[in-house]
């Protein structure tokens, strides 16, 4: 009689659905982390253009972001910036979170955090 060799039908469905959960996963968060490395771009861009200074107001932080969060089409909410300004210097800090649908009733939540000095 002829020995088998080779993977059974359980250790192969046990690979494929480790390979799923894997690839699922991937799929829900790298487009979070690569969003937030764009708003660091949209950051690093605003600082080279001189856009925001010191003498910018809260209010022209917020509508420059706005528009540059729209125009890259970032899902990120401008809801957790807080900005002050003081002896020519705007202050932001920003720590926002993103939920992404994992599967059935778990998420995955990455939380990011920047602060910039504009002068």
């Amino acid at each position: 009689m002829k020995k088998q060799s080779g993977m059974s039908f359980y250790a192969v469905m046990v690979i494929l659905l480790v390979v799923g959960v894997v690839a699922k996963a991937g799929i829900a968060i790298v487009p979070m982390y690569w969003d937030n490395r764009m708003l660091q771009q949209v950051l690093e861009t605003m600082h080279k253009s001189k856009t925001v200074t010191g003498t910018s107001s809260v209010k022209d932080l917020h509508g420059v972001l706005a528009a540059r969060i729209r125009s890259n089409s970032l899902n990120i909410s401008l809801d957790g910036l807080v900005a002050t300004r003081s002896k020519g210097v705007l202050t932001m800090d920003w720590n926002y979170e993103v939920k992404e649908h994992f599967m059935g009733n778990l998420y995955v939540v990455g939380q990011f955090s920047h602060h910039e000095e504009f002068e």
